[in-house]
């Protein structure tokens, strides 16, 4: 998935969007820390029963976090590096495949990015294999240019 431009994060400004933390009717390029916060939450709950602790606090994850998806504080602001697509594929990816046990019911943000670096890995691969399969669709010539080309 592409990064917004100027324009599209403006025209997201313009338009009202829900509660930040009301990720089920917020678009997801809109997602902010607080909405994926929201969303570990809400998700750990749907599929393991239980309440969600993050891995060393909240400030961690959500630091974790504000460093993938970019903040816009006035102080300090972060860059955007990745997508909120690929962020929450990573999620939902880890969710899936962790297993429960007595000993740990749940899992966290934070454990899932320290110890699954791999899906990580191969979820930013398969996206960039996907960005370069729709580059090279958008440059290839069409069929009038290379009729063209023979022409000459």
């Amino acid at each position: 998935m592409a990064l917004q431009t100027r324009n599209e994060r403006r025209y997201v400004r313009m338009t009202k969007l829900a509660p930040e933390k009301d990720w089920r009717n917020r678009p997801l390029d809109t997602w902010n820390v607080a909405t994926f916060t929201a969303y570990l939450t809400d998700k750990h709950r749907e599929m393991f029963g239980i309440d969600y602790v993050p891995m060393r606090g909240w400030r961690t994850e959500q630091g974790i976090l504000g460093g993938l998806i970019g903040t816009q504080s006035r102080t300090a602001p972060r860059p955007r590096t990745v997508s909120n697509a690929l962020v929450k594929r990573f999620i939902d990816e880890t969710f899936a495949s962790y297993t429960p046990t007595a000993q740990w019911p749940g899992t966290s943000f934070g454990f899932m990015w320290s110890y699954r670096k791999t899906d990580w890995q191969r979820l930013q691969a398969e996206e960039l294999a996907q960005q370069r399969r729709k580059e090279s669709v958008d440059n290839t010539p069409s069929t009038d240019e290379l009729a063209n080309w023979f022409a000459e």
